[in-house]
C-alpha cells in the first residue's frame, strides 16, 4: 500500500528547510502566502485503508440487502460508498495536488530550471518494481459490476451512458462503466509508488531539479487520482439519486439492526 505519511514527513522537511512552520501550512498567511490542504499530523495510510474498507462494507449492504430485495438498504449502501469515494478523493488526492502547485509556483523555493525534455535521472529508480504488492490491491471492478447490472436491468441505453455534459465537457455518468476500474487504479498506485519512491531518493541526494520534476509527476498522478475517484462517485451519486434505481428514503430511516451495519 502506499506509504503516505513517509512522503508527507519528506515533503515537510522540504517545507521547513524554506521557514515554513506548521502554523503556515495549517492557514492562508499574509507572508507566505500558503494555505494547506494536506491534513499535516494525520495518518494517511491509516485512513487511505480504512476509507477502502468502509466502500468494501458498504457494497457488502447492497449485495446483501439486494438478495432480501431490500432496495431502501441497497440504496443506503451505494450511498455510503458514494460518501467514502468522496472522502478519498479529497483527501489525500485532492489535498496532496493542492499543495503541490502551491509549493511548485511559490518563488521562495527557488526551483531551478530545466530544459524541455528534461528525464529524472534514472539512478533514482528500481527497474524491478514494476508490479504492486497484493496488499496494495482493491477491487473496484465490483463497483462498476453493480453499476452495469443497475443500469442494464433499468433500460438506460449506451447513449444516455455516453452522453457529455456540454458545460463541464465530462460524461454525465462520469465515468465510461465498461472500463476498467481496477486496471486504471493499479496503474496509477504503481506510477505514485515508483513516484514517491524517486522523491526520496531525489531529496535525500539535494537534487533540487530532480526533487522538481519528480514533483510535478507527483501533482499529476494525485490529480488524475482524484478526478478518477469523483468519476466513480458521480456514477454512483447518478444511481442514488435517479428515481428509476430506487424509492426515496422515508424520514429518519436507518438501515435495518439485522444487517449489523455501522454507518
Amino acid at each position: 500500500m502506499l506509504d503516505f505519511n513517509k512522503f508527507k514527513a519528506r515533503l515537510i522537511e522540504f517545507l521547513q528547510s524554506h521557514g515554513l512552520t506548521y502554523a503556515d501550512l495549517k492557514t492562508t498567511h499574509k507572508r507566505t502566502g500558503y494555505a494547506s490542504y494536506i491534513a499535516w499530523r494525520a495518518d494517511y495510510n491509516k485512513s487511505f485503508k480504512r476509507d477502502f474498507e468502509k466502500i468494501e462494507r458498504a457494497i457488502e449492504l447492497y449485495n446483501k440487502a439486494l438478495s432480501k430485495k431490500d432496495m431502501l438498504a441497497a440504496k443506503a449502501g451505494l450511498m455510503d460508498a458514494y460518501l467514502r469515494m468522496g472522502s478519498l478523493a479529497s483527501s489525500p488526492f485532492d489535498a496532496i495536488s493542492h499543495d503541490l502547485t502551491r509549493v511548485l509556483n511559490n518563488k521562495r523555493f527557488n526551483w531551478p530550471s530545466f530544459k524541455k525534455g528534461y528525464t529524472i535521472p534514472s539512478k533514482y529508480f528500481h527497474k524491478e518494481k514494476n508490479e504492486i504488492a497484493q496488499e496494495g490491491l482493491v477491487n473496484l471492478n465490483i463497483i462498476r459490476n453493480i453499476l452495469m447490472d443497475l443500469v442494464r436491468s433499468h433500460g438506460v441505453k449506451d447513449e444516455e451512458l455516453e452522453r457529455v455534459d456540454k458545460r463541464t465537457g465530462h460524461l454525465i455518468w462520469g465515468i465510461n462503466l465498461k472500463s476498467d476500474f481496477n486496471q486504471i487504479f493499479n496503474e496509477k498506485l504503481l506510477a505514485l509508488q515508483i513516484a514517491f519512491d524517486v522523491y526520496e531518493k531525489a531529496s535525500i541526494q539535494k537534487d533540487w531539479r530532480a526533487v522538481r520534476a519528480i514533483l510535478q509527476r507527483i501533482r499529476l498522478i494525485s490529480f488524475q487520482f482524484y478526478n478518477f475517484a469523483s468519476a466513480i462517485r458521480k456514477a454512483l451519486v447518478n444511481a442514488c439519486s435517479d428515481e428509476r434505481f430506487g424509492p426515496d428514503f422515508p424520514e429518519d430511516y436507518k438501515v435495518p439492526a439485522h444487517y449489523n451495519y455501522k454507518e
